[in-house]
This record gives C-alpha cells, sequence and structure tokens, in this order.
C-alpha cells in the first residue's frame, strides 16, 4: 500500500513537469534518492519532493548539478554559504 506521503517516479516528475529520465540521472549524481519498495519500484518521500524543489530552483539560479551536489553534502550552513558566495562571485566575472 502507498504511504499518503509517498509517490512515484511519475508522479514526482509531472508535479515538477519534469521527464523521468532527468529525477533517475539525478539520483545517479547523488541528489535525490528514492525509497524503494516492493518490485524495486521507485517511490519518494515529501523529503525529496522538498529536495528536487531545492534543484529545481537552484538550476533556474544558475546552479550545475555539481554544485548542488556539493551544497548538499555541506555540513554546516557555514560550508553551504561559502559555497553560494564562490558561486555568486562566478556569476559576478561571467557577467563583466
Amino acid at each position: 500500500m502507498k504511504s499518503a506521503t509517498e509517490m512515484g517516479i511519475g508522479e514526482l516528475a509531472a508535479r515538477f513537469g519534469l521527464a523521468t529520465h532527468v529525477l533517475r540521472h539525478w539520483e545517479t549524481m547523488g541528489l535525490i534518492r528514492p525509497v524503494r519498495r516492493s518490485g524495486g519500484r521507485r517511490r519518494y518521500s515529501e523529503d525529496q519532493v522538498s529536495r528536487v524543489t531545492m534543484i529545481v530552483r537552484g538550476k533556474a539560479a544558475g546552479l550545475r548539478l555539481e554544485q548542488l551536489r556539493e551544497m548538499f553534502e555541506a555540513g554546516t550552513a557555514g560550508e553551504r554559504r561559502e559555497l553560494l558566495q564562490r558561486h555568486r562571485a562566478e556569476l559576478e566575472w561571467r557577467v563583466r
């Protein structure tokens, strides 16, 4: 039985207007981690839905997937802030 807080890959992709292969690519890169259920089908928790929201917004802000992975792996708020400051400096350099 499906939990009310979990959804399949098709549902998640549709919610964000993404193709399912995009979510599988993000999984391969370690950006999202679905919970596997019976039959090996991917199930996504609300935490992973939030993660996809952050990825979509980060990409809209110009972050690369590798930068987003670094952000997610950062241990502290200070480390995340430093990563964002580096990204900002890179964007400013590109604008000049």
